[in-house]
């Protein structure tokens, strides 16, 4: 009996040290795709869209997109974690200057989660539409809406925020905060809510569920995303 796979899903925690010790420099990876679930692709800069793939080596103006139920884990050289959830852009950038790397992310929308190394003589940033992070060892997560409105969650460490449009405010999120970056450059802040907590425990996990669907020419294996 033949067996068809819709999705391969492979983790391996081994296949990233190829890249460890690398300086980033032109195209030079800065990171890699350690898992994936369901529809992603990737786009290595001016080239098509294309299936994206575990142990896909990104370097800077690479991107990944998510598509409906689907996630994409990214490590970074460092050792830094993000996880793209569904309905996800995201473009990477990398500056080498000396022995400092700064990397940024670009959101354009979706949700991502974090876990971020310390940064000692490095740089990380997230930026989206409406504002910069700059981040230090901090684990949360990244929202960002259609209109570029944001919205982040510090639930360790602390983030310095600049909003990048109107009156253009800054501000520190420290742990159990979230900041709302609007369109207008204002930046206001709050206590991060239970269902914000929820929400937050739920986008770490990476779990998956597999349907098999018996037919004539074999048993279809369809693999997706759970928050069980």
């Amino acid at each position: 009996m033949k067996t068809y796979y819709i999705i391969t899903l492979i983790i391996s925690v081994f296949a990233f040290p190829l890249f460890a010790g690398e300086n980033p420099q032109g195209d030079a990876p800065v990171a890699v795709i350690m898992k994936i679930i369901k529809d992603v692709s990737f786009k290595k800069g001016a080239a098509n869209w294309g299936t994206g793939k575990v142990g896909q080596p990104l370097a800077t103006n690479d991107e990944v997109k998510t598509g409906d139920k689907s996630l994409v884990l990214i490590k970074f050289t460092d050792n830094s974690l993000i996880r793209v959830r569904e309905n996800s852009n995201l473009k990477i950038y990398a500056d080498k200057n000396k022995d400092q790397l700064s990397k940024n992310t670009y959101i354009d929308k979706g949700k991502v989660g974090f876990n971020v190394s310390k940064q000692e003589n490095e740089e990380f940033r997230f930026t989206t539409p409406t504002m910069v992070a700059s981040i230090r060892g901090t684990e949360g997560d990244l929202i960002v809406e259609s209109d570029g409105k944001s919205l982040l969650l510090c639930t360790e460490g602390n983030i310095d925020v600049n909003a990048t449009q109107g009156v253009k405010e800054n501000g520190n999120v420290i742990a159990g905060r979230y900041a709302s970056i609007g369109t207008d450059g204002t930046i206001s802040q709050g206590e991060i809510t239970g269902q914000m907590k929820t929400e937050h425990d739920n986008n770490k996990k990476t779990n998956t569920k597999r349907l098999v669907i018996k037919t004539s020419s074999g048993d279809l294996i369809i693999e997706y995303l759970s928050n069980d």
